[in-house]
């Protein structure tokens, strides 16, 4: 019986918190912020080719996909945050928290100059583990 279940997510809370991180503070965005902040990420080459739902790696792609992020955030299934680097006061990229068919999916973007420095491990582990606690997952068994 448990074989045929489903998972339901629940609702996205309404209210994100900031974070505090010892290098960032990840603070939630609004839909038109997060279509800018994506909108420029997504123009850098080396960005884009690392997104595979991003079909069209052009400057005009990346505004189709910011303006998408935008509007998915605006109804409530994808929730969008900012990092920004304490030390120089930048917002560097965005985790994004995307309700999908399997679960949540979760990624953090950021321009190609700040890889390998663990910035998604550090942005993106408050806000795994914050919605772990706050995304109600129903089991639906069918009769």
């Amino acid at each position: 019986m448990l074989q045929d279940a489903n998972a339901e997510l629940g609702a996205f809370p309404r209210h994100a918190p900031t974070f505090d991180t010892e290098r960032f503070v990840v603070a939630p965005l609004t839909p038109t912020k997060v279509r800018e902040l994506v909108g420029v990420l997504l123009q850098d080459e080396n960005l884009a080719q690392q997104i595979s739902w991003m079909p069209d790696k052009t400057a005009d792609g990346a505004l189709r996909e910011a303006f998408l992020l935008e509007l998915q955030c605006t109804t409530g299934t994808t929730k969008a945050w900012g990092i920004v680097e304490r030390a120089r006061a930048m917002l560097i990229g965005t985790v994004l928290a995307r309700q999908t068919i399997s679960g949540i999916d979760l990624e953090v973007l950021c321009a190609s100059q700040f890889w390998d420095q663990g910035i998604a491990d550090e942005a993106g582990e408050p806000v795994a583990e914050w919605l772990e606690e706050n995304v109600e997952v129903a089991l639906i068994v069918p009769h």
